[in-house]
């Protein structure tokens, strides 16, 4: 067993866009949840069950929830890290109360750098919501503030490393997976993160290697010339290099069930055993699924990334 795992938990499934990548436009979602009083007791029973030292809060989107900051301060009992993953349009306005809830870090997920590629992306025109979500994360302290990108064979990717140098973030390319909307037509829409590094070195902008800066499940680039606590710009490189070997996560449901990976389509249903009081019998059942934890047999997954929380 690690010494320690890394616990996502989705708050909901739903979300306020429509990634070409992750929703069709006609998306439904499911009514059945756990309350948000179940959602905290099951974040604090995986807690209690294994050694989590972070737990990053997910969607769905996450702001959508108005129990957001309640959950926040519960995971912060918790862990002496809470992460939040959000998309930014609806965050700036919650941020002063997530903060002070015990927030420590954010990632605000963003797949172009103007208005007319995000409306692309995500068939909704709120590039200057997540913009302000952005500026307003960044004059609040969060560091290292940063920036997710899905990319596409559509992605600028020239125009998001400027645009992470000009906003002083921190830019991660995720390579597209084979799940959900994505899966019918991922060969045609896949780029790898090598042919992004060549893009971005054809426009003449230079990175360099900081292996000393790598994360893990991304590898850290270097813009010379500029310090490496303003901007550095990673690859996660879910397809092309999995990370399955060093992989610590964990991922909890909005609906509570457990997955020991990303590609785990039925995870562990812990509800019934929380709701009939079995305190001993759902800590058994959380150290079985996570000491069965193993790499999957295939990296495509029908369902869609909304349900799991990435």
């Amino acid at each position: 067993m690690p010494q320690h795992y890394y616990l996502r938990v989705s708050v909901t499934d739903r979300c306020n866009l429509r990634c070409t990548y992750c929703l069709p436009e006609s998306a439904s979602f499911r009514s059945d949840r756990v309350t948000s009083a179940e959602l905290d007791q099951l974040m604090g029973a995986v807690c209690a069950a294994v050694p989590v030292t972070k737990i990053r809060l997910t969607g769905g989107e996450p702001t959508l929830d108005p129990q957001l900051a309640a959950h926040v301060r519960a995971a912060a009992w918790l862990v002496p890290t809470v992460g939040l993953t959000s998309n930014g349009v609806l965050l700036a306005e919650q941020l002063p109360a997530l903060q002070a809830a015990g927030l420590t870090r954010l990632n605000i997920s963003c797949d172009a750098a103007d208005a007319e590629g995000f409306a692309r992306s995500t068939r909704r025109d709120r590039f200057a919501a997540v913009l302000t979500a952005i500026r307003t994360a960044r004059d609040l302290g969060f560091a290292p503030l940063k920036i997710n990108a899905v990319a596409t064979t559509a992605t600028d990717a020239v125009a998001l490393v400027r645009f992470a140098l000009a906003e002083a973030v921190h830019l991660r390319f995720i390579e597209l997976m084979a799940i959900g909307e994505a899966r019918p037509d991922h060969q045609r829409r896949f780029i790898s993160s090598e042919d992004l590094r060549q893009q971005v070195a054809s426009a003449g902008l230079s990175l360099c290697a900081a292996p000393d800066r790598d994360e893990p499940t991304s590898r850290v680039w270097t813009v010379p010339g500029v310090p490496a606590e303003r901007c550095t710009i990673g690859f996660i490189t879910t397809v092309t290099e999995p990370f399955c070997a060093t992989c610590t996560r964990l991922r909890l449901t909005s609906q509570g069930r457990l997955h020991t990976c990303l590609f785990d389509e039925h995870g562990t249903d812990l509800l019934p055993t929380l709701r009939a009081g079995d305190d001993a019998g759902l800590l058994a059942t959380i150290r079985r699924a996570v000491a069965a934890k193993a790499p999957p047999a295939s990296f495509v997954r029908a369902g869609v990334m909304a349900a799991i929380g990435g």
